[in-house]
């Protein structure tokens, strides 16, 4: 595989290169739709964890062949799937009830996985499974929209004390005529400045998003801000 003269197999240069256009087809759709982690990220974790076991590979011809010893490169492959965590973790953000970045962490995984197996020599699985993970970033985005599945979002009404019984039944009613359902209410009262914070957990048909009522809101008397 590696000796002490340099010389590199021709089938270590192709798992080197099979993980570069592998984890770049993945990091590359993440990058067109402005993902936290993208083309290079991907790349550096597939790469990475294909030279691990590269590696290990290296380490156990070279124990065998010595007779001190076995030495199991699965073992690895475990390491290097539980140490990835770390870097998907980073790429998850919390907005209220709004979670993004899970596809991109979930991807991060999937690269590293697919850099062990190109390094233990699997291409078709590696190959098959590229196509399989594009299949599901790309295609499945559309299949998500046409599912009418419901959607979560935070809506903050900030009114003043004296509007605020006639500010919250307008909402309720503006919402019940677009379709949102209010799944839940919380109230933060501010006596010092005379105002009240209504807080919505409200649910409604993914994709159908309710610009129209929230500019609604915002011109009721006595409101004098709105976060959607």
């Amino acid at each position: 595989m590696l000796s002490g003269d340099w010389h590199i197999d021709t089938s270590v240069l192709f798992r080197v290169f099979l993980a570069l256009i592998l984890g770049g087809a993945i990091g590359l759709e993440r990058e067109v739709h402005g993902r936290p982690a993208g083309l290079r990220t991907h790349v550096m974790v597939c790469l990475g964890a294909a030279i691990l076991m590269l590696g290990s590979e290296h380490s156990q011809m070279t124990l065998v062949q010595s007779g001190r010893g076995v030495f199991d490169p699965d073992r690895l492959s475990a390491g290097i799937i539980t140490g990835i965590g770390f870097l998907g973790a980073g790429a998850i953000m919390r907005e209220g009830n709004l979670v993004r970045g899970l596809t991109t962490a979930g991807s991060i995984w999937f690269v590293a996985g697919l850099g062990i197996v190109i390094g233990k020599k699997f291409y078709p699985l590696a190959v098959c499974s590229t196509f399989a993970a594009l299949m599901v970033l790309v295609l499945f985005r559309y299949v998500e929209n046409w599912v009418s599945s419901p959607d979560f979002r935070d809506l903050t009404v900030k009114v003043e004390g004296k509007s605020y019984e006639n500010v919250a039944g307008q909402c309720e009613t503006m919402l019940k005529e677009t379709g949102v359902d209010v799944d839940d209410k919380h109230l933060i009262v501010d006596r010092s400045n005379a105002e009240v914070e209504i807080k919505y957990l409200v649910k409604f048909t993914k994709g159908s998003f309710k610009e129209g009522m929230i500019l609604e809101i915002s011109r009721l008397a006595g409101v004098k801000k709105v976060v959607w």
